[in-house]
C-alpha cells in the first residue's frame, strides 16, 4: 500500500524516523491501515484508466 503523509509524526517502527507532510512511501497493508485509522496518512489510490487530461475521441 502506497500512503502520503498529511501529519509530521515519529514512525517507530523505522527507528524513529521524522516523516513530514506530503511525504509518500510504501508500506505493508496492515500497516497502512493503522496509519490511516490514526489520521497522519492518507492511502495513494492509482487512478486506472489512462490520462485523465486527455480529450476523449470519437
Amino acid at each position: 500500500m502506497k500512503i502520503r503523509v498529511i501529519h509530521d509524526f515519529y514512525d517507530k517502527e523505522n527507528d524513529l524516523e521524522l516523516r513530514k507532510v506530503r511525504e509518500e512511501y510504501e508500506v505493508t497493508e496492515e500497516r497502512g491501515r493503522y496509519l490511516v485509522d490514526f489520521r497522519v496518512a492518507k492511502e495513494i489510490t492509482d487512478p486506472e484508466g489512462g490520462d485523465p487530461e486527455s480529450p476523449v475521441e470519437a
